[in-house]
């Protein structure tokens, strides 16, 4: 399984994932045994859009391991793109051609939130301005679209410019979480609302709490980027600490991108 991550701050984009994998792993007798394996990439840079992309699911495309399908992928279709939307209907054709279609039935788990896709985020000329938008790659449902069929791969721009500039404009910013998303949905939700309650009625002194404490960082990019760690290394310990499998595991990678198109990608624990 995964955890990955795509957080649209004002003051820029935050992408990230932990390393793990489940695989079955060949036994003698043929029966194989289920191993957790840590180390795998899944944070990319795709450097001519100055944009990122990471991926959840299944860890195969066609014969090839995820992480090596996508890194060969966006370096040798660069001719083939040139911004953010190509590049994602590109995926899409490709990754249609490689992915048999959903068989499950409707209502099942496979069928509802697919069995693998990809987080695209960078940022485009909207009025302009530099703002940043988000494509998720994948197949299964969409909540943004229903219309879609969601047996196959579909490029769908869950954050398009302006949905980001009004959500902006009210103090929030939008985040999309993918993988095994259902344990840190309950931890985010349940811990954050209490962080609200703290700021509201802890001071230590005359300071109030305050998370995440931004100011702290030299730059508020690298906060934001401590802040999207920290979900996933909760959640990996969590499960590390926990009698389940650490289906979350292994060193953290974070993308950052900024509006003037600064890319930072960072691994550690």
């Amino acid at each position: 399984m995964t955890l990955i991550l795509t957080w649209l701050f004002p003051e820029g984009i935050v992408m990230g994932a932990d390393s793990a994998v489940t695989q079955t792993v060949p036994s003698p007798s043929g029966r194989g045994e289920r191993r957790i394996l840590t180390g795998y990439r899944k944070v990319y840079k795709i450097q001519k859009l100055k944009a990122g992309i990471s991926c959840w699911g299944t860890g195969k495309i066609g014969e090839y391991r995820t992480d090596i399908w996508l890194s060969d992928f966006i370096s040798s279709r660069e001719s083939e793109y040139d911004s953010i939307h190509s590049f994602a209907m590109l995926l899409q054709d490709e990754l249609r051609d490689l992915i048999p279609e959903i068989t499950a039935p409707e209502g099942t788990m496979e069928y509802r939130y697919g069995n693998r896709g990809f987080h695209l985020a960078g940022y485009i000329e909207y009025e302009g301005n530099k703002v940043p938008t988000f494509y998720h790659i994948h197949n299964g449902q969409s909540e943004i679209y229903p219309d879609i069929n969601p047996r196959v791969i579909n490029a769908n721009q869950d954050l398009p410019p302006q949905e980001v500039l009004d959500l902006f404009s009210k103090n929030q910013a939008p985040h999309v979480r993918n993988g095994d998303f259902f344990f840190y949905t309950i931890l985010f939700n349940t811990l954050n609302e209490l962080f609200v309650q703290f700021y509201r009625r802890i001071r230590i002194g005359d300071t109030p709490f305050v998370f995440p404490n931004i100011p702290k960082f030299e730059e508020p990019l690298e906060g934001y980027s401590e802040f999207v760690r920290f979900w996933i290394r909760l959640v990996r310990d969590v499960y590390a600490l926990s009698n389940m499998p650490e289906v979350i595991g292994g060193n953290i990678s974070i993308l950052s991108i900024s509006p003037d198109g600064i890319m930072n990608l960072t691994s550690k624990p």
